[in-house]
C-alpha cells in the first residue's frame, strides 16, 4: 500500500522540528564540535586493515618491553604462571553416548587416552618437542609466553620418522615468521601469511625459514604448511581467538599499554638517576670571599708568586688539613669558607599514588589486579583478597579455555591418533571411530595450576560445604587446586590400606603428628613481672 506524503498546504514537507535541532546529533559520541571530540575522526577499517599494517612495530615493541620493561615482565610471567603454571594435563572423561559404548567402556577408554598422553608428554628424552628442548609442559609455557605476548602462538604438528614410541613431535614457530611468500600485498585470500577460502576459514599458513631479523643463513624462502591433512588431523595450529568479524591476526594486548610503559619506564629511570647524583655529590665547600678578590687571585702574576698567592695558600690548606665526610674529623677551614650540604629534596610523597594509578591501567588490561602483577599484598585484608582472587579467575579460566581450545587439545589430538593406529589405544567394541567423532573422544577436563587458597581453614569449610550441598562435587573441587580426583582418591585408597595395616586409624595419626609438632616447636610461655 502507497503510504501519502506528508505535504504542506503551501506544498513544501513540513520538518519534525526547527532545522537547527534536526543538525544536532542524536548521541553525544557523535559530537564534533565540541573540544574533547572536534579532532577524533578515526577511518573506519576492517579488522585486518586495521591489524595488519601495524602489527610488525607493535610486535616489535612487545618484545622490547618483554626483555627491558619490569612491570611488563611481571604481568607476562604472573599470566604464564595462571594458564599453564607448573603444567597442564588432561583428566579425560570420552563421552558414552557420543561414542555408542557403555560407561564402563568410556571409562576403561579414558585411563588409556590419559595413559598415553602422559606417556608421551613426561618423555625424559623430550621427543613431545620437535627442537628436543623442552617436554610438553615445557612447549606449552613456550606457547603461553607468545600468547599472552602477542595475543598469537604456532605450532606445527611433524612427524620424525623412528625416534621412539611415537613419532609425533611438535614444532613451535614464532609468529613472526608467519607472512605472506616473497612479502606480497594482502589479497582477498591472503592475510597476512593466513591464506583463506572463500568463507574465510584458514585452509594454509606460509611460514618462513628465518626470523626477519635472523641474520644466519643466506636465501630467504616460504613453506606453505596446510592447515590439517585430509582426514582432519591438525598440522598447523594457530593459537589465536579474533577479536572481530572477519580477523585473522591479531594485535599485541600491549599495544595500547606501550605509551603508559615506555613514559613510566623513562620516568623511574629519571627519579633513579636525579636520587643517585644527590648521593654522589653528597657536601661542597663554598666561599664568602668577595668575587673582585677572587679574580685577582686568579691574575696570571698570582700564580707566579708562590708566597702571596691566595690560590696556593688555600691549595697548601686543605693538602695539609683534608676535609673528610661521616663525621672521622671535624675539618678547620679558612676564614670566609662553610661546608653545605648538596643534596635537594625531590617531591616524592605522592609518587606512590601516582606510580599505583598507572600500574592499575597496567595491570586493568592485563586482567590482573596491581597486586598480583606488583607481588604485592601488603595491604589487602581476606575479603579484598578473596574478592581480587575471584576477578582475576575469571579471566583466568577464559584464557585457558581459549589456550587449550586451539593449542593442547589439537595437539593431543594428534597424538591420539597415533596411539590408537599402534594399537596402543584398544578402541572398544561399537565404539565410533575418532574423526567421525573426535569430540566425544576428546571430552574431559584440562587442569592447569590451582587456584590457591587466601585462608586454607575457612576456604576447606567452604569446600565441604558446597560438596554437603550438591552445589559441587570432589572433582572440581580438586580441579581448582589443580588436582585430579582420581589421583587423590588412588591415594587415599593406598593411605587407609597402609594405617589399618599397622593398627592404626587416620585419627590416632593425626593427633601423634599434633603431638610431634607441638614437641618440635613448644609454644613459648609467658611469665607476668
Amino acid at each position: 500500500m502507497h503510504r501519502p506524503a506528508l505535504v504542506a498546504a503551501d506544498g513544501v514537507t513540513p520538518l519534525f522540528g526547527s532545522a537547527a535541532a534536526s543538525a544536532q546529533p542524536m548521541h553525544r559520541g557523535a559530537e564534533t564540535r565540541s573540544q574533547a571530540l572536534s579532532n577524533w575522526n578515526p577511518p573506519g577499517l576492517s579488522a585486518d586493515k586495521a591489524v595488519l599494517r601495524e602489527r610488525r612495530l607493535i610486535a616489535n615493541r612487545a618484545e622490547d618491553l618483554a626483555r627491558n620493561n619490569p612491570i611488563a615482565i611481571a604481568a607476562i610471567t604472573r599470566l604464564v604462571d595462571m594458564i599453564v603454571g607448573a603444567g597442564l594435563r588432561f583428566s579425560s572423561k570420552p563421552s558414552a553416548s557420543a561414542l555408542g559404548i557403555t560407561r564402563e567402556q568410556a571409562l576403561d577408554l579414558g585411563k588409556q587416552i590419559e595413559r598415553e598422553l602422559a606417556r608421551h608428554a613426561n618423555d625424559p628424552r623430550k621427543r613431545w618437542d620437535a627442537q628436543r628442548k623442552v617436554s610438553a609442559n615445557g612447549l606449552y609455557r613456550l606457547m603461553a609466553r607468545s600468547f599472552v605476548k602477542l595475543d598469537e602462538a604456532c605450532v606445527v604438528a611433524t612427524w620424525r620418522e623412528g625416534q621412539g614410541p611415537y613419532e609425533t613431535a611438535f614444532l613451535a614457530v614464532d609468529p613472526e615468521r608467519l607472512g605472506n611468500p616473497t612479502w606480497k600485498s594482502d589479497s582477498d585470500t591472503l592475510r597476512g601469511g593466513v591464506e583463506i577460502d572463500g568463507y574465510g576459514a584458514p585452509v594454509a599458513y606460509h611460514i618462513r625459514n628465518r626470523h626477519p631479523g635472523d641474520g644466519f643463513g643466506s636465501g630467504v624462502n616460504w613453506e606453505r604448511v596446510p592447515r590439517e591433512t585430509a582426514w582432519g588431523r591438525p598440522v598447523f595450529c594457530h593459537v589465536f581467538e579474533p577479536e572481530r568479524e572477519d580477523q585473522n591476526r591479531p594485535i599485541s594486548p600491549f599495544a595500547a599499554l606501550m605509551p603508559i610503559l615506555r613514559m613510566k619506564g623513562t620516568l623511574s629511570e629519571l627519579e633513579l638517576a636525579a636520587a643517585a647524583v644527590n648521593a654522589m655529590y653528597a657536601t661542597y665547600i663554598k666561599s664568602n670571599m668577595p668575587f673582585a678578590e677572587v679574580a685577582a687571585s686568579m691574575e696570571p702574576e698570582a700564580f707566579n708568586n708562590a708566597t702571596n698567592s691566595y690560590a696556593d695558600k688555600r691549595l697548601d690548606f686543605y693538602e695539609a688539613a683534608p676535609v673528610k665526610i661521616g663525621g672521622v674529623r671535624v675539618p678547620i677551614l679558612p676564614v670566609g669558607d662553610e661546608i653545605s650540604m648538596a643534596g635537594q629534596g625531590r617531591e616524592r610523597a605522592g609518587m606512590g599514588e601516582f606510580d599505583d594509578i598507572f600500574n592499575d591501567q597496567i595491570a586493568a588490561r592485563m586482567g590482573m589486579s596491581r597486586q598480583q602483577v606488583l607481588m604485592n599484598f601488603a595491604k589487602l585484608n581476606y575479603s579484598s583478597s578473596r574478592t581480587v582472587l575471584n576477578e582475576t579467575w575469571r579471566m583466568v579460566r577464559r584464557k585457558v579455555a581459549s589456550f587449550v581450545e586451539q593449542g593442547p587439545i589439537p595437539m593431543a589430538l594428534c597424538v591420539v591418533e597415533e596411539a590408537i593406529d599402534k594399537g596402543y589405544i584398544r578402541m572398544p567394541s561399537g565404539c565410533r571411530p575418532l574423526w567421525d567423532e573426535p569430540a566425544g573422544w576428546m571430552s574431559g577436563r584440562w587442569i592447569g595450576p590451582g587456584r590457591g587458597w587466601v585462608d586454607p581453614v575457612k576456604e576447606a569449610e567452604s569446600a565441604s560445604l558446597r560438596m554437603e550441598t550438591m552445589v559441587s562435587t570432589l572433582e572440581m573441587e580438586c580441579a581448582e587446586q589443580g588436582l585430579d580426583y582420581e589421583e587423590v582418591l588412588d591415594q587415599i585408597e593406598r593411605e587407609e590400606a597402609e594405617i589399618t595395616a599397622r593398627g592404626l586409624t587416620r585419627a590416632t595419626v593425626i593427633s601423634r603428628i599434633a603431638a610431634r609438632s607441638a614437641q618440635a616447636d613448644p609454644a613459648e610461655e609467658t611469665t607476668a613481672p
